[in-house]
Order: C-alpha cells, then sequence, then structure tokens
C-alpha cells in the first residue's frame, strides 16, 4: 500500500468514526501521525507489515482495546504506548523489541500480552502493576532472569517461557496464586524453587528440554496437576511426594537418566498415559500394577531384562492399550516388540518364553545389491573365500550362499544374498528386500554417483529394510578412488554405517571390509536372541523341505507343522513366519489377503516364473505389455513345477510389487506389465500453447508413470502409450503425460476448451498425489509453465500460492525481466474460464481465435500493476 492509499483509508476512518481498521499484510514501513486522530479506534490491525518504529502520535488512541502488531520489525516502544487507558489484548510477537518502556506498566487494565520471538533480555519492574493480565507469552526471547516484580501479576493463568535462557525462577513465582499453566521448556533450569509448591491451582507444567538433576519434595503439593512434563533433563531419582499428584493424567519423564522408580508411582491412580522412555531403568516396582486407567506405557530404550506380573495384569485385566518395549534387555524379537498396539501380543509371547526352552538364533542375513557388472559376486568371493577370477561370470538372477564368522566368540551363520544387478532382475530384488539383515551397497568407483544410482538403491532398502545398517563399498580402487558425497549421503541416509573402497582383483580393504562387516553383524542384537526351540524346530523343517526341492508349501501346511510343536494360536504362528521371512527362510506376505496362503520355500521359484513373464517375446510385440491370466500356460510352461492354481499367485505377487497392474472395467482379469510397454514415444499430435506443468523429483521412482496410467486408463486415448508416457482424453480436452527418467522430471500438458481445463488438471494432480502419498520419504515439488514464452519459464506452483497467501500481487520470475501477476497465473492454470471471456466473445467464437493468447493470458505478463483504491464513501 503507498503513502497516498494509507492516507486515503485513514482519512475515511476519520470520517466515519470507524471503531475498526484493519492494515495486515500491507508492507507498511511506516505509519503517518494522522493515525492519531482515529479516537473511536477500539480494534488496530498491524500484522505482517515492516514497521520498525510506532509515531507517538499512537498514545492517542485512548479508546483502543486490542492492538495486534504481530509480524513487524519494531526495535522499540514508544513511551506513549502507556497512555492506551482501555487497551486489553497487545500483539507484538514475532518482532525485534530488545526491552520494554516503564510506561508499559501504565496498561493496568491488559488481559493479554504476547512477546513471544523477540530479542527480550530482561523486563521492567513495573510489570508488576498489570494486575488483571491474564495470559503472558513471553516464548522465544533471550531473558535470563524473570523480575520480582512477577508476583503481581495475580491473576496470571497461563505463562509461557518456554525458549529462553533462565537458569532459575524467582521464588516470588509462588505468588502467581491464579496460575493454572506454566511452560518453562528449553530454558538452562537446574532447579525448581520449593516455592513452585505454592502454585495449587496449577492444572499444567512443562519443563522440558532443562538441565533439572531432581525435583523439589514440595512438588507433591501440587494437588491439581493434570499433566507434568520433565522430559530430556538429567533427573537420576524422583521424590516420594511424586505419589501426591493423585490427579495426575499425563506425566513425561523420557529422556532423563532414572535408574528406578520410587514405590509411590503407584500412587498415580487417575494417570492415564506414562511416558519413560530413554532412561535407565532396570526394573519396574510392583506398585505401577496399581495404576489400572493407564492406556499408554511406554518405556521405549531403557534397560529391563524382566517385566513385574503386575504389568502383564494391567494389559491382560485392564485398559492398557500401548505398551512400546523396544530397545530394551528383553528376549523379544523385534517382529514382537514393535507391535507396541498389541500389548497382548508382546506379554503373552513373554510368558511363553518364561517357561520354554531356549536357543540361541546365531544367523542373521547379508544382502548385497547394485547395479549390474559393479562386482558384487566377485566382492562376495574374496570375503568368503580369498579368491579372485577376471571374467567372473554375471549372477543370474539370485545366488545365496552360507559365510560362518566369529562375532564376538560366537559362531554366526550369515547367509549372503548376491543379487544379479543386470535391469531385469531388479523387478524381483524387492521380494527378498527384509527387515534385521546387513546390507551391502556396492558401486564401480570409476562410474559417478547418478551412474551408481545410489540414491535409487538407498530408498530401495529404506523402504523393504527400514533402518537396517548400510555399508557402502567403493570396488575397484585399484582404478579409480571413490568420489560421491559422503556427508550428504550420511546425513539423509542415517543408517549408512561407513563407506569402503575395495579392489576385489588386488583384495585391498577386503580385511577392513570383513572387520566392518563382523562389527555390524555385532550390533544386530536379534541375531544373538534366545528363540523358543519350537521356532527353531519348525525353521529346520522348512530348510529341509527345501533342501528336498519343494518350491512353497500352503500355510495350512505351515500351521500342522506349528501344531505338532505345540504353537496352536494363530498370533504365534503369524510372529514366526514373519520372523522366517526377515531371516530369509521363507517368503510369506501375511499382510496380503492375495499371497498370504502361500509361504516360498526356494526364492528362484517366484523369480523364474516372473521372468519368464517379463522375457515374452509374443506379450511385449503382439499384447503390448496387456497380460490376460490364460496367458500364463503357454508363457510358464511347466505345469508340475507352476500348476494353474498357482498362477494368479504369481500375477498378485508381481501387482504387490508394482510390476503390473490390474485394468479395472473389463471382462476378463487384464493386467498392464509396463516394463513390457513399447519404449518408442508415439506421436502425439502438436502441444504449443498447452497449459503445462511438470513435478521435479530428487529421485524418480521408476513405477510412477505406470501407476499413474493404471490409475487413469479408463482416460487412455486411442491407446496412445508407451512405457514412460501416455495421452489421456476427458471433456474434449486431451493431455500429454510423460516421464523423464534421466533427468527425474514429469512433463505434463493439456490442451482443449478453457472451461474444463482446469478440471482436468485437477483430476491429474489428484492421481500424483494419492501414488506419492503410498511412497515413503518422496521429495519432489510441482513446476507452473508460463504460457507463450521461450525458452520456457518454470515457476515453483507452491512458492506462488505462498506468494498469493502473503498478498503479494506481483513478482519477477527468474529468467524474466518483467513483472508478472500472482493471482492471474493461479486462475489461470486452476480455475475455469467464464462462459464469456475477457476478450468479449463466445464459446464458438473462443474456439476459433483458439490459437491466439488470450487477452487473459497476456494480462498475466505486466511491467508494471496498477493497485487501484476504491473507499467505500467513492463506490457510494
Amino acid at each position: 500500500m503507498t503513502d497516498e492509499e494509507l492516507q486515503q483509508v485513514i482519512q475515511q476512518a476519520i470520517e466515519e468514526k470507524a471503531e475498526t481498521l484493519d492494515l495486515s499484510f500491507k508492507k507498511l514501513e511506516t505509519l503517518p501521525p494522522e493515525i492519531g486522530k482515529l479516537t473511536a479506534l477500539r480494534y488496530l490491525d498491524l500484522r505482517n507489515n515492516k514497521l520498525t518504529t510506532l509515531p507517538s502520535e499512537i498514545g492517542k488512541l485512548i479508546n483502543l482495546t486490542s492492538l495486534n502488531l504481530t509480524d513487524n520489525q519494531l526495535t522499540a516502544l514508544p513511551p506513549e504506548i502507556g497512555k492506551l487507558s482501555n487497551l486489553s489484548r497487545l500483539h507484538l510477537s514475532y518482532n525485534k523489541l530488545t526491552s520494554l518502556p516503564p510506561e508499559i506498566g501504565q496498561l493496568t487494565i491488559l488481559c493479554e500480552l504476547y512477546l513471544s520471538h523477540n530479542h527480550l533480555e530482561t523486563l521492567p519492574f513495573t510489570i508488576e502493576n498489570l494486575v488483571h493480565i491474564s495470559r503472558l507469552s513471553l516464548s522465544y526471547n533471550q531473558l535470563t532472569t524473570l523480575p520480582s516484580a512477577i508476583k503481581g501479576l495475580m491473576r496470571l493463568s497461563w505463562l509461557d517461557l518456554n525458549n529462553n535462557q533462565l537458569t532459575t525462577l524467582p521464588p516470588e513465582i509462588g505468588q502467581l496464586n491464579s496460575l493454572n499453566q506454566l511452560d518453562v521448556g528449553y530454558n538452562q533450569l537446574t532447579t525448581l524453587p520449593p516455592e513452585i509448591g505454592q502454585l495449587l491451582n496449577l492444572i499444567s507444567i512443562d519443563v522440558s528440554y532443562n538441565k533439572l538433576t531432581s525435583l523439589p519434595p514440595e512438588i507433591g503439593q501440587l494437588l491439581n496437576l493434570d499433566s507434568l512434563t520433565i522430559s530430556n533433563n538429567q533427573l537420576t531419582i524422583l521424590p516420594p511426594e511424586i505419589g501426591y499428584l493423585s490427579n495426575l493424567i499425563s506425566l513425561n519423564l523420557s529422556y532423563n537418566k532414572l535408574s528406578s522408580l520410587p514405590p509411590e508411582i503407584g500412587q498415580l491412580t487417575k494417570l492415564i498415559q506414562l511416558r519413560l522412555s530413554h532412561n535407565q531403568l532396570q526394573e519396574l516396582p510392583a506398585e505401577i500394577g496399581h495404576l489400572t486407567q493407564l492406556t499408554s506405557l511406554v518405556l521405549k530404550n531403557n534397560q529391563l531384562l524382566t517385566l513385574p506380573f503386575e504389568l502383564i495384569q494391567l494389559v491382560q485385566f485392564f485398559k492398557l492399550t500401548q505398551l512400546d518395549l523396544q530397545e530394551n534387555l528383553l528376549s523379544i524379537p523385534p517382529e514382537i516388540i514393535w507391535r507396541k498396539d498389541e500389548p497382548d501380543l508382546i506379554v503373552n509371547f513373554y510368558l511363553h518364553q518364561l517357561v520354554e526352552k531356549k536357543q540361541s538364533l546365531n544367523e542373521a542375513k547379508v544382502l548385497l545389491v547394485g547395479e549390474g557388472s559393479v562386482g558384487k559376486t566377485s566382492l562376495m568371493r574374496r570375503l568368503l573365500y580369498d579368491s579372485f577370477t577376471a571374467n567372473q561370470a554375471k549372477t543370474d538372477g539370485i545366488n545365496i550362499v552360507p559365510w560362518n564368522l566369529d562375532v564376538n566368540g560366537n559362531n554366526i551363520k550369515l547367509n549372503v544374498w548376491d543379487f544379479g544387478g543386470q535391469e531385469i532382475y531388479h523387478a524381483t530384488h524387492q521380494f527378498f528386500l527384509t527387515k534385521r539383515s546387513l546390507y551391502i551397497l556396492v558401486i564401480n568407483n570409476r562410474q559417478s554417483e547418478e551412474q551408481n544410482r545410489i540414491e535409487y538403491w538407498l530408498k530401495l532398502i529404506q523402504t523393504f529394510g527400514g533402518d537396517s545398517p548400510i555399508i557402502i563399498v567403493g570396488n575397484r580402487r585399484d582404478e579409480h578412488l571413490i568420489d560421491v558425497n559422503q556427508p550428504r549421503l550420511q546425513e539423509k541416509y542415517k543408517n549408512i554405517k561407513a563407506f569402503i573402497q575395495t579392489s576385489c582383483k588386488t583384495g585391498d580393504g577386503i580385511q577392513e571390509l570383513r572387520q566392518k562387516v563382523i562389527e555390524e553383524i555385532s550390533q544386530l542384537k536379534e541375531v544373538f536372541e534366545e528363540l523358543r526351540v519350537e521356532w527353531l524346530s519348525i525353521k529346520k523343517q522348512l530348510e529341509n523341505l527345501k533342501g528336498r526341492n519343494w518350491d512353497y508349501i500352503p500355510y495350512t501346511e505351515y500351521q500342522m507343522m506349528c501344531q505338532s510343536q505345540k504353537i496352536t494360536d494363530d498370533q504365534s504362528q503369524r510372529i514366526l513366519i514373519r520372523f522366517l521371512h526377515d531371516l530369509g527362510v521363507v517368503l510369506n506376505f501375511q499382510e496380503d489377503v492375495c499371497l498370504e496362503d502361500t509361504t516360498i520355500l526356494n526364492p528362484s521359484w517366484v523369480t523364474k516364473g516372473v521372468y519368464r513373464i517379463l522375457n515374452d517375446n509374443t506379450l511385449m510385440t503382439h499384447y503390448k505389455g496387456i497380460l490376460l491370466v490364460g496367458m500364463l500356460d503357454r508363457i510358464l510352461d511347466n505345469p508340475i513345477r507352476y500348476p494353474r492354481d498357482k498362477h494368479q499367485f504369481i500375477i498378485n505377487i508381481m501387482c504387490k510389487f508394482e510390476l503390473c497392474f490390474k485394468l479395472e472395467g473389463h471382462g476378463e482379469d487384464e493386467y498392464l506389465i509396463p516394463d513390457l510397454l513399447p519404449k518408442a514415444e508415439q506421436y502425439t499430435g502438436e502441444w504449443d500453447n498447452a497449459l503445462a506443468f511438470q513435478y521435479h523429483y530428487q529421485v524418480l521412482p521408476s513405477n510412477i508413470i505406470s501407476r499413474f496410467m493404471v490409475k487413469l486408463n479408463h482416460l487412455i486415448y486411442q491407446q496412445t502409450y508407451w512405457r514412460t508416457g501416455v495421452v489421456l482424453c476427458s471433456h474434449k480436452n486431451k493431455a500429454l503425460v510423460k516421464a523423464d527418467r534421466e533427468d527425474k522430471k514429469i512433463f505434463i500438458w493439456i490442451k482443449g476448451p478453457e472451461e474444463s481445463r482446469a478440471e482436468f488438471r485437477q483430476m491429474i494432480r489428484s492421481a500424483f498425489e494419492s501414488i506419492h502419498q503410498t511412497i515413503s520419504g518422496i521429495q519432489f515439488s510441482e513446476k507452473i509453465v508460463l504460457p507463450h514464452r521461450e525458452p520456457a519459464i518454470v515457476i515453483d506452483y507452491q512458492y506462488l500460492l505462498n506468494l498469493n497467501r502473503l498478498g503479494e500481487q506481483t513478482f519477477i520470475p527468474q529468467d524474466l525481466e518483467e513483472r508478472v501477476n500472482v493471482k492471474e497465473i493461479i486462475d489461470y492454470f486452476d480455475h475455469a474460464a467464464p462462459s464469456v471471456d475477457g476478450r468479449g466473445l463466445n464459446h464458438a467464437e473462443t474456439a476459433q481465435a483458439s490459437s491466439k493468447p488470450s487477452v487473459f493470458e497476456k494480462n498475466i505478463f505486466t511491467k508494471t500493476v496498477k493497485l487501484l483504491f476504491s473507499n467505500n464513501k467513492t463506490s457510494k
């Protein structure tokens, strides 16, 4: 807003004796003295401007009750602020205030004062005169102390002091008799004053992220307290008086140094949530069983070896529905202990463990992954046999080799999975990527990060392997040293444990890698867990069947094995099969109802079946990647190994891992196999003057465009599609959508009638949005392309929306030397055109003129934008 426009607004408000004036988001840098003439004003909103000072005339607004100055650049307040004798609300957050004038104390009827996100180091003594204040926000400042004058705030009910530099609280804080909520988190407090116990009306207190080593006994006097947060301190003990907090509902003691809990904890009989993660607890008191209202108990990352029977009773007979025991010393496998929302499952397994015989597993899975010809097989042979073959044959699919290692005096069997790196094999790798494993990502030192597709593999491991440790091995160090951005990768992927350079030819680095493997295996505590001997018996039976060339067994047969070992309940059977799946003994996808009934013993059975489908020439050339279930008799061509009743299973597993997609709305089941679509892009016509937008990815998942085709397959225009692109049609609009895998971008063009074009765009955006939501950790941005510009000008769509939200009307895009109108661009892309367009043409005329840029399109680009201001009087 210009100075002239501001003067007009103020003059109009004076004439109308306005009681409310909203000047927020106007980029104001100063206020004129005339602001003082608005003596009838009761509400003044000056949020989100660029004010550095206020004129002294502000003190003449004697009827003002609310003043909002949030998000400006004020460094000081004028003394005249104290003359606003009727002010009840004052918002000053997000400024640059270093102090408050003493006159602030003259605002004696002030009820709410917000001063967060400033640079305040002290408070004036006159603050004690604010006797009516009920809410005071001082968070995110630089306060080191509070003045004793704080005692004057007798009606204060809410005090926020988080994110300051407070080292102590004054004793006078105990005189704030009306205080209900106190937040002093993120400070430097080492103690709490005994006077804290005088705050008898306190309901909630947060002292998290401080340096407290103990709590005063007086804490027990806060009988009305229902929420106490003391996480991220250095508490080593709790006072017995904690048991007096009989109304406590939520208690958070996470991230401290507690080694035990007092028996008095059992007196907190109204407690619903108790958080004790990341402490040093070795046992729990039996009195915890008195917390019969408890629904959530978090004990993650402690040193618990046993569970008291009283805790088990809370699960079996009372309300405990969440029990987090991860990262303790309990002999409970991750597959069970991770299921914190099924506490009955956890305690039942624990009880079985107490009475059943156990034996250490001493076994783990190591997976070698990476592109083709980087040397995975050569690396495996060097590690296991210390041998090297110059012309090592490529791995056909998957090769599994046992490797026995001494790890801290234990004989550990590692099952080393060597995956073929050729593109055709990538499709089935994900079947076998599991948690509880060690990953070795092998790269070729002579190639770049892009050529090694490092982030592709890391994303794949992250998706299916969870937080399993990763060692990145740069092979062929005798030819070239590794050249990747190691700090960036380790910052982004926290489970990368090391970068090691090797030469399979010379043996350099092999011993270092072997030692790192031993070190990481020793950290996988699941390897050394003691398991029920019945579990290990089932494992051995399944391995024996595999040794007799069994490819799979029905789940019912597995259940019969379990019952013979007295593992009769369904939950235990499912936990065991999940454990065996992660260990690599079997493949069973119990979370998928279409796959759970078959347990795969031989990985090559499923991979070779899939490879036959993906390599079928007729399916590729004649059927253009469209698979019908009836074709599998011919393709698999082995009714003994692949009986007809397993054909759908093969297709279902391909669907699960998105190697094919079911085409909806077809009579017979039909499936699209993206990798068999023609590579050559079809001719799709001219797309000049089309509405264009893009998606840019940090890593472009190869299946996004395939999933998009399937999701909108009912809109595919005259079977115009290929491996990386498709043409869609809706309401006389056509859209070209294609991916550039090298550039990591997806391009979309839409042409046709303007009135339905925006709706078509939203349909396409919704499809991509639903796909993005299913891909963990995906990073992308949406771009729009300004029309009729050569070369193309690309703008970040979210940035454009933010500009509009902040009230920005124009801006200069990068690589352009003129301003563009924010709202008009958004309207062009996201809103349908009116029935009669800006040129005065009806739709028939519009169609004839469609080859020319519309006035609307041209108006997007304006070197200057004249901001018109019309006051109410002029309008009348």
